[in-house]
């Protein structure tokens, strides 16, 4: 019966300790607009479309803590979709943080990459969840 009992409290204790599943961070066409931050993995909304951080592709920025010629890129990739469950296409975008394209259009938006942090370091990998982009999205039609 004890040992029951244990088993019952280990499990109750780890579904307390589970984080919640949370829906998409939904915006208005003006704060996004203006910009927004998306992180690693989440996906947004925003006036009838859905935008989610795929990946950092590449990261080449110039670390924080070393002095570089140049300040090196990064790559960014969104899946931009119809948030609706119609069979319209995912457009694949990748963005960059100062090489081209910055930006690209999709379902009747344009999407611009403003910034990605954290910047890198030398000596500290960045795991990939812990990339965060600002972007703006402006409607095109």
């Amino acid at each position: 019966m004890r040992l029951l009992l244990l088993i019952a409290t280990a499990l109750a204790a780890g579904c307390a300790s589970s984080p919640a599943v949370t829906g998409p961070v939904v915006y208005s066409q003006g704060e996004a607009a203006d910009s927004v931050r998306i992180r690693a993995g989440e996906t947004i909304v925003v006036e009838g479309i859905r935008v989610r951080f795929i990946e950092v592709r590449n990261d080449s920025r110039c670390p924080t803590d070393v002095v570089c010629v140049w300040a090196g890129d990064a790559t960014v990739v969104l899946a931009v979709e119809l948030n609706c469950d119609c069979k319209a296409p995912t457009f694949a975008l990748e963005l960059h943080t100062m090489l081209e394209p910055r930006s690209g259009d999709a379902h009747g938006f344009r999407i611009q990459l403003l910034h990605l942090e954290p910047s890198p370091r030398s000596l500290v990998p960045t795991p990939a969840g812990d990339y965060r982009a600002w972007i703006r999205l402006v409607r095109t039609t």
